[in-house]
């Protein structure tokens, strides 16, 4: 991307140069005295570092500071030169046109204010031109093409810096676009069964010994299963790939590029030759020849420089360009150098379409191609001199560079809209992931929660009055909090402390039937580092009631050295010819970004399940929740995945 802005700014700064160059010659070759030559050139001097300082772009495209000041200071350079040098001024009316499309503000007000210099150059022409075409040939030919040009190739260089600030607007609004649709999933297929789970649990818990009580229990243990298996259904299915992303919202850029191209085509290709016939004495066959030859050409010339394939030429390039060749030729034949002498745009052509060292081997020659003629045939147009040489090089030379410079915006926006469609496709699988992990981390365990106290409530519905409300109370609780955490998981992952879901896991496998000991040291962890034990045990905690067939769980947590360890224990592996799932990936990952790494093994009928961070607070360790429980015995673990 930077070798792409800085090929944008060398080119702006060449084509600035080049057309100030014609200008310096022009005032060298009038007859005013040396003291108005040398005022003449210090103008333009002064006008072209204005240019520069006022259009050569910054990476994030702002104006330059105190813009208004060189704005008009260009203005009132321009006005002067064009009182005092009409005669040769013409072409450098076309900086301040270029300057006042890239710094005017709204852009009607731009191509207006470039209106207007158009027309006051050719005001200025008539005072000097015999005619009012050829007034209007200074205003067009110069004035025009050149601000046009200038423009287009400081724009290259605000292409660059504006798509690449604003590469990462499309992938957010996919990954907005994602998030709603990930929102609208998840309630439609996990919120209504959460909601019928709450309304039969409170008309359960409203009439425990109704003779219907059961049936309700029942029900919503069913909805909570059902619940649990579309959660793992969505969270799997937004783990695998993304979306095809929605074209990129930036036609218009391309349209603009277009346009100004074909604009400078237009006018490179038409004004001297259009002039040039108009003054020579043609028939009407001769002129009828050389406006269709001519427009032949251009149609030849706009086809090879348009974008096309993956490497940005057009589709039959080599015979567009080999047509070219004999277009812009073969009417040489029939006319005079003087009046047609369309090879002389041959090289903008050969440096957008050849490669390598056939680029240069083919557009060097071409850019000399007058002082080739003038060598070996003893016929020039430009003149003799090496100030006429010198002249008509750096002509063909800008020009070049100026389609080129228009060329290689084209394939620019495809390129770069292109990459921000890649990057939207990232984002968006970056997002999904995202989801799946969150699901399966939040709403998994609050749905076990909601199964395991349902399937209490119903056991003891009959034997426990008592017991059976407070699990149906609890899964109840669980219920009201999946439901908000749905909302959670579709925004953004929530924080949870190391200490609540400690005391949570410990009452949830208590519920369960398992004895937990072991001994918990949490000390003072940043948000994010919490956050992510508080997940690791979550997740282990659910795979203990999931998987575990045991009675014993031991859960530690120490400070070693610089690290954080939390291990979970428990017995009664249940053997399964089942892969792993999703969860241990998700802890992975979580863990990782933090700088840890996370392990689980097992170990004769048990499972350990290990996470280890670095600590990074500078204060010693303190001690919050110290719990001593009695040495373990071996058979001690957490369940399995």
């Amino acid at each position: 991307m930077w070798s792409a802005f800085r090929l944008a700014r060398l080119v702006a700064v060449v084509v600035s140069v080049g057309f100030s160059y014609g200008g310096f010659i022009g005032i060298s070759r009038s007859d005013d005295p040396a003291h108005l030559k040398a005022l003449g050139c210090g103008l333009l001097a002064s006008l072209l570092l204005l240019h520069l300082y006022n259009c050569v772009r910054t990476a994030d495209g702002r104006r330059p500071r105190a813009w208004q000041w060189t704005l008009a200071a260009q203005a009132v350079f321009t006005g002067v030169g064009l009182h005092l040098f009409a005669s040769t001024w013409y072409g450098n009316t076309g900086f301040l046109a270029a300057a006042v499309l890239l710094l005017i503000r709204p852009v009607a007000a731009a191509w207006a204010g470039f209106a207007l210099i158009v027309v006051v150059q050719f005001v200025s022409g008539l005072g000097v031109r015999p005619t009012v075409w050829e007034a209007a040939y200074l205003a067009i030919g110069h004035a025009a093409f050149v601000g046009v040009a200038l423009y287009g190739v400081a724009r290259f260089a605000d292409l660059v810096g504006d798509m690449e600030r604003t590469r990462t607007a499309l992938a957010d609004a996919e990954v907005a676009r994602e998030r709603l649709a990930f929102a609208q999933q998840l309630n439609e297929r996990v919120g209504h069964s959460l909601e019928a789970i709450v309304r039969d649990g409170e008309a359960a818990r409203t009439s425990p010994g109704a003779p219907n009580a059961r049936d309700l229990l029942t029900d919503r243990l069913a909805l909570a299963r059902s619940a649990l298996n579309e959660t793992r259904s969505v969270a799997h299915s937004h783990r695998d790939g993304a979306p095809a992303p929605r074209p990129v919202a930036c036609d218009l850029t391309a349209t603009v590029v277009t346009g100004l191209g074909v604009a400078a085509v237009s006018l490179l290709v038409l004004s001297s030759p259009i002039r040039s016939i108009a003054q020579a004495d043609a028939s009407t066959g001769e002129i009828a020849l050389y406006l269709g030859s001519l427009a032949v050409f251009l149609g030849l010339f706009l086809w090879c420089v348009r974008n096309g394939d993956d490497d940005g030429r057009p589709r039959l390039w080599r015979p567009a360009l080999a047509a070219a060749f004999v277009v812009a030729l073969a009417p040489e034949l029939v006319f005079d150098h003087q009046v047609w002498y369309a090879s002389l745009y041959l090289p903008a052509l050969t440096l957008v379409l050849l490669r390598g060292w056939v680029r240069w081997a083919v557009t060097v020659p071409l850019i000399a191609q007058d002082l080739l003629t003038l060598l070996l045939l003893d016929f020039t147009i430009e003149g003799a001199t090496v100030v006429d040489q010198t002249y008509g090089m750096v002509w063909m030379a800008e020009r070049a560079l100026v389609i080129y410079g228009f060329a290689r915006m084209g394939r620019l926006v495809r390129e770069l809209r292109d990459a921000r469609l890649r990057l939207a496709t990232v984002e968006v699988a970056r997002e999904r992931l995202r989801f799946a992990r969150d699901l399966h981390d939040l709403l998994g365990f609050t749905l076990s929660v909601i199964v395991l106290k349902s399937e209490l409530a119903l056991r003891m519905l009959d034997r426990d009055e008592a017991r059976a409300l407070q699990e149906l109370d609890d899964g109840l609780a669980a219920a009201r909090q999946a439901l908000a955490d749905i909302e959670i998981v579709a925004t953004g992952y929530r924080e949870v402390a190391l200490e609540d879901e400690v005391a949570s896991a410990r009452a949830i496998l208590a519920t369960a039937g398992f004895a937990v000991d072991g001994t918990v040291d949490t000390p003072r962890l940043t948000t994010e580092q919490s956050t992510v034990l508080a997940t690791v045990l979550r997740e282990g905690v659910t795979n203990v009631l999931r998987h575990s067939d045991g009675d014993h769980c031991a859960l530690d947590v120490a400070v070693i050295g610089s690290r954080v360890r939390l291990r979970l224990r428990n017995d009664g592996v249940r053997p399964t010819a089942l892969p792993p799932g999703a969860g241990l990936d998700n802890l992975a990952f979580r863990v990782r970004a933090v700088g840890g790494f996370l392990k689980g093994e097992t170990l004769d009928d048990s499972y350990v399940l290990t996470a280890e961070i670095p600590l990074t607070v500078e204060e010693p360790p303190a001690r919050v929740e110290p719990v001593r429980a009695p040495e373990l015995s071996p058979g001690t673990a957490a369940a399995s995945p």
